[in-house]
């Protein structure tokens, strides 16, 4: 009896997989690596923990004279969709802050949303009328994004739909971002995007993060591990070294998750000042 084995299922499925991997490469390259934002703080860290291949989640930085801009995103959706969406972010950051030098954060913001929902438009206006409303482009961000000034001595923040956690003097303030995503299912004319502006001094601590780790599945009733604790996760480690924090950050996210799935793009970014 001679058993015919069909390896095109195999053979397709290793192709899918290999593209993914190689569009990791891709996207990875966009962003710039952790030493990079360590020669602008020599104390800060990146948590970056996809959830699939590649990610929905990315963070962007640049460096314009005496001010530094710095982004954490997380896009609709991980995975190959969310992935398209971060590579679309980070080439949209770089028009708005690099070529066009804007350091204004609300306007930043403002633009990419007014970028981003003018191609979605033009992608809709193909879409035919018809047609149920979750088939249009719906996508967007949720984004935290700061200027740091460091001849003035001033953090900016601005935020849609994410907020930024400022410890200073051993306390931690929560500086809320816009309940204003960036694109998303809805498309007003046009959106504002608050900005805050707080003085700091050396060894203030910020901290910018995407839901992920909030988001989390684990422990022992497999419950969320929730922004609260978060917010203490990151308070009672403050006085660790940045790397050292990081190391917590990790270790604490792998024991409450455990052997549970992990349920998102995980981002954090810890700046100190």
């Amino acid at each position: 009896m001679t058993i015919s084995i069909d390896y095109s299922y195999e053979r397709k499925n290793k192709e899918v997989n290999d593209s993914i991997i190689y569009a990791r490469r891709i996207q990875e390259a966009m962003m710039l690596k952790e030493k990079h934002l360590h020669r602008l703080f020599p104390n800060s860290f990146i948590l970056y923990k996809p959830k699939d291949i590649v990610s929905g989640d990315f963070y962007w930085f640049t460096k314009i004279e005496h001010k530094i801009i710095i982004v954490a995103a997380d896009s609709t959706g991980h995975g190959v969709p969310g992935a398209f969406m971060s590579v679309l972010g980070i080439n949209l950051l770089n028009q708005i802050v690099i070529e066009e030098k804007n350091t204004d954060v609300s306007f930043i913001l403002k633009r990419l949303n007014h970028k981003l929902k003018k191609l979605f438009d033009y992608s809709n206006h193909f879409v035919e009328e018809n047609v149920e409303e979750d088939k249009r482009v719906q996508d967007g961000y949720d984004i935290a994004i700061c200027c740091i000034d460091y001849k003035e001595f001033t953090l900016t923040f601005a935020g849609a739909m994410s907020p930024l956690f400022f410890v200073s003097n051993n306390i931690l303030f929560v500086i809320p971002g816009s309940r204003n995503s960036i694109c998303g299912t809805k498309m007003e004319t046009e959106r504002t995007y608050e900005k805050y502006t707080e003085k700091f001094e050396k060894g203030d601590q910020i901290y910018l993060f995407s839901d992920g780790f909030a988001d989390q599945f684990g422990g022992l009733k497999n419950k969320k591990f929730l922004r609260k604790n978060f917010k203490s996760l990151l308070l009672d480690n403050s006085a660790l070294s940045m790397q050292e924090q990081q190391v917590v950050l990790e270790k604490t996210f792998n024991e409450w998750k455990k052997f549970e799935e992990q349920t998102d793009d995980v981002l954090v970014i810890g700046i100190q000042l």
